[in-house]
């Protein structure tokens, strides 16, 4: 019984209801029943039927122009040298000096000598292959004068016949000619151990570490530093297969180095110096194989007087992070879209024919800051570089020229204001 009764009061409200607006719908109606009816207005104001249009749109514009681009291929390694040498001595012996170029981060030139071993045992060494050689030279001279007399002695014999080799003493003489230049390469190598007390710089460069010090005993197999070359330097360069699509590296040789490029740019740059400084290099070569785990080829740039030794360059650092941008393929007869003008993913906002638009493109190139594509876009269009989160498609647009003054960011509309700025690169307004 209780819930037929809620149902009943339901159905008697919605009945009241429907009566209700009929009543209020017939003005006849509402005059017998006491009411005040202005039976001129029979309908909605024409204020009411009037429908507010689009509010006008302000923004900045930049031109969408077709033109080539060349595609900046950007990868990063690090700078490392071609050419590393851990130095040793070709002699054993005990340290008794080292120049001040074999300091750690010291440069020198190619046979500035590095560092002195003692030299006494070495001397001695010489003085003795001298000896060995003089008794050689004195027997080889005997030798030879037997050898003559051998023959005078033969002819005044009065044989008929030659002499043979033994009676003219060829094999002695032969013997002591061979003890002359034994002896004499025994005091050349005598000679190059005294010379290999000093060990001297293989090529131009610089000490990364220096190992030993005074009076320390060394032999061949010790490592007397770490040193490496300063002619150029390399960097290890990674290219993803999207970057190979666009970008075919030397492999064969003499490609002409002009096509190969690449700019250089400090990762570590202080804040607002990053790209300031270049460095130009050359890719060499690509390695033969993709990298195991990244699936990518790693080509190698060659960067010339990487210290600014013979130059006012910079000086690079072995070990440095650095940027590289290297020019790829040209794209012809296409539009560059900044990316921070995209309203939504892939699509912009342009002014067509004095209105706003949003136009959906496919891009076929992208980097961090630009997409290019060649579709959606029609000659004439003009890029809204004002941000408009809001801006209905089909508004009437206003642009903005470049020599107004935008608004201040904290400025507030007040009563009577003809127009509203938003903020600086990111609002928008309308006339009122």
């Amino acid at each position: 019984m209780r819930i037929l009764l809620h149902i009943l009061i339901a159905l008697a409200i919605l009945g009241l209801g429907v009566g209700a607006y009929h009543v209020m719908k017939d003005p006849e109606k509402l005059e017998k029943m006491g009411f005040k009816v202005d039976k001129k207005k029979k309908g909605p104001s024409s204020a009411a039927r009037r429908k507010p249009g689009p509010p006008m749109i302000r923004t900045r514009v930049a031109a969408l122009v077709r033109k080539d681009h060349i595609i900046q291929l950007q990868s990063q390694g690090e700078i490392r040298t071609h050419n590393a040498t851990s130095l040793t001595p070709q002699v054993s012996g005990r340290v008794v000096h080292y120049s001040e170029k074999f300091e750690d981060g010291a440069y020198f030139n190619q046979g500035d000598v590095l560092l002195q071993l003692e030299t006494a045992d070495y001397l001695t060494e010489v003085e003795s292959a001298k000896a060995q050689l003089a008794r050689a030279e004195a027997s080889f001279a005997q030798e030879q004068a037997r050898a003559k007399q051998a023959l005078l002695n033969w002819k005044d014999a009065g044989f008929d016949e030659d002499p043979s080799d033994l009676v003219l003493r060829k094999p002695q003489l032969r013997e002591a000619e061979a003890n002359v230049r034994s002896a004499q390469s025994s005091l050349e190598r005598a000679q190059r151990n005294l010379a290999r007390t000093k060990v001297r710089a293989p090529y131009d460069g610089r000490v990364r570490k220096r190992n030993v010090g005074l009076g320390q005993q060394v032999g061949a197999s010790t490592s007397l530093g770490e040193i490496f070359s300063t002619d150029f330097a390399e960097v290890r360069l990674p290219l993803t297969v999207r970057d190979l699509a666009y970008y075919t590296p030397p492999n064969k040789p003499g490609t002409p180095t002009e096509k190969n490029k690449v700019t250089f740019t400090s990762i570590l740059a202080a804040a607002g110096d990053e790209g300031t400084t270049q460095w130009v290099g050359t890719i060499l070569r690509a390695e033969g194989e993709l990298d195991a785990d990244s699936r990518q080829l790693f080509v190698i740039a060659r960067i010339d007087d990487p210290f600014g030794l013979k130059s006012d360059q910079p000086a690079l650092f072995i070990g440095q992070p650095v940027r590289a941008t290297i020019p790829a393929k040209t794209l012809k007869q296409v539009y560059t879209i900044p990316r921070k003008h995209l309203s939504e993913l892939n699509e912009i906002l342009v002014i067509r024919e004095g209105m706003l638009k949003r136009v959906s493109f496919t891009p076929i190139w992208s980097n961090p800051t630009t997409m290019i594509t060649r579709d959606g876009i029609e000659p004439g269009d003009l890029l809204c570089t004002t941000r408009l989160p809001y801006a209905p498609e089909g508004a009437p647009v206003e642009i903005i020229p470049e020599e107004e003054d935008e608004a201040d960011p904290n400025h507030q509309a007040k009563p009577g204001d003809s127009r509203r700025i938003g903020r600086k690169g990111g609002g928008h307004g309308h006339s009122r």
